[in-house]
């Protein structure tokens, strides 16, 4: 382990003495975090920022007659620790009983776990990340005149330690480290300007893409937007890019998440082994990815994580479900007190170049607002985008609306292309959607 872990062990030690002094008729979580790191942005080619963190966090849940009390503290004196657990204690005797409420019965972590491939320290000079940052700006800045400003280039990184313990005899601990660098830029044409970035980021280092490449990308985006038009209001087929298509599927997963099901809050209430995505479309969630962003042994209360199916050849197989949704649905927990990596794909091949398959849409790259209705499965969300023609890009549009049904939507996916996004906690290509609404001008 690293100082990280070995910081970890050492409040063990002390939670686990501090236990035995607790009244016992109590049931106690104890979930620790430790991070620490720096981030540094460059800015018209000077250092802007160079920030340090090191942060601390106990959150310390307790259980009494299915009552719970939840109390956190990042000053990690034995005294405050006592002090935290009695705030949890007494908040604890003011709430209302569940019968559903308290800690994973099995199935839970009891070990310290390692080469998970997600640790990969490294020391790195602060002078030579700054030259790095600089040197990602500066791409950007040589590619074109019209790029007029830039909000900089940031490179970050981050140490962390988890641990888990209850008293029921969940243990748990691993590390895990992050790498990030970005950019973004400012392009001006006729008085009006666009902004656009790109990044890497990745739990090693050395995967990290390299900063010219960041810095150009970051210019072929700006630049691509200038000069956006207009459209009239029109139904059509729409490719979504790898990024948007990411947020599509967070829809879909926050649809079938136990919350949204016990609360009756879903589209996709009672849909278990119902057909909800064409029959290529499988997604699964794989926990222990390799240099997986959302990579972890267990979840936010020590219960394993595990391969599942969620989409199998178009078919629903489970939901996502943490201790208390399961008990309040009388189904089996699936350590889903957190969501991991998910991946999605086809028992299809995956189309290579998907936008040249478009004959006549639009390409959507970027939306804004948080227009999904869980409950309805509607639809609409402000977007910006490109218009496609003969499976070629003719011009940026602007100032338009996607709006369908999620229900819809899922079944009218007619490809999922290679360009997988490695960066996102859901790994999934662009999709094309056919029948999409686009709102523009009348």
């Amino acid at each position: 382990m690293s100082s990280n872990g070995n910081n970890i062990l050492i409040y063990k030690d002390r939670l686990e003495g501090i236990y035995k002094d607790l009244n016992k008729k109590y049931s106690h979580e104890f979930n620790l975090s430790v991070s620490n790191g720096y981030t540094v942005t460059s800015r018209s080619a000077e250092v802007e920022n160079i920030e340090y963190h090191e942060d601390m966090a106990l959150n310390i849940t307790v259980y009494n007659d299915f009552k719970k009390g939840n109390a956190s503290t990042n000053n990690l004196s034995s005294e405050n620790i006592i002090k935290t657990i009695e705030k949890a204690e007494n908040i604890s005797q003011n709430t209302q009983a569940d019968n559903c409420q308290g800690l994973p019965e099995s199935n839970f972590t009891e070990k310290q776990w390692d080469n998970l491939g997600i640790y990969y320290p490294k020391d790195l000079e602060v002078e030579n990340v700054i030259e790095m940052t600089k040197d990602c700006e500066a791409e950007a800045f040589k590619a074109d005149k019209r790029i007029s400003n830039s909000e900089g280039s940031t490179f970050s990184f981050s140490k962390n330690s988890h641990m888990i313990l209850n008293t029921n005899g969940a243990y748990g601990a691993y590390n895990s480290t992050d790498y990030s660098l970005s950019c973004i830029a400012l392009a001006e044409e006729n008085k009006l300007m666009e902004r656009d970035y790109w990044y890497s980021s990745s739990r090693d280092f050395k995967k990290l893409e390299e900063g010219s490449s960041i810095g150009k990308k970051a210019a072929e985006r700006v630049l691509s937007r200038l000069g956006a038009r207009t459209l009239k209001t029109q139904v059509c087929p729409v490719l979504f890019s790898p990024e948007m298509s990411a947020s599509i599927i967070s829809n879909f997963l926050s649809a079938i998440n136990g919350s949204a099901i016990y609360k009756k809050s879903s589209f996709l209430l009672d849909k278990i082994n119902e057909k909800i995505f064409p029959d290529f479309v499988n997604i699964c969630e794989e926990p222990l990815l390799v240099n997986g962003p959302a990579t972890r042994p267990y979840d936010s209360e020590g219960v394993l994580t595990e391969n599942k199916n969620i989409i199998d050849n178009g078919i629903l197989k489970t939901y996502l479900l943490d201790t208390y949704s399961s008990r309040k649905l009388k189904m089996d927990c699936t350590g889903n007190g957190v969501l991991t990596n998910i991946t999605m794909n086809s028992s299809e091949p995956l189309v290579s170049d998907i936008i040249s398959t478009l004959k006549n849409g639009i390409y959507i790259t970027d939306m804004m607002g948080s227009g999904a209705n869980t409950l309805t499965g509607d639809y609409s969300r402000g977007a910006f985008g490109y218009l496609v023609e003969n499976g070629e890009i003719q011009y940026p549009v602007t100032e338009i609306t996607v709006a369908s049904n999620l229900s819809q939507m899922f079944q009218n996916i007619v490809a999922l292309g290679d360009d997988i996004d490695l960066r996102n906690r859901i790994r999934t290509g662009s999709l094309l959607i056919d029948n999409i609404t686009i709102g523009g001008t009348n």
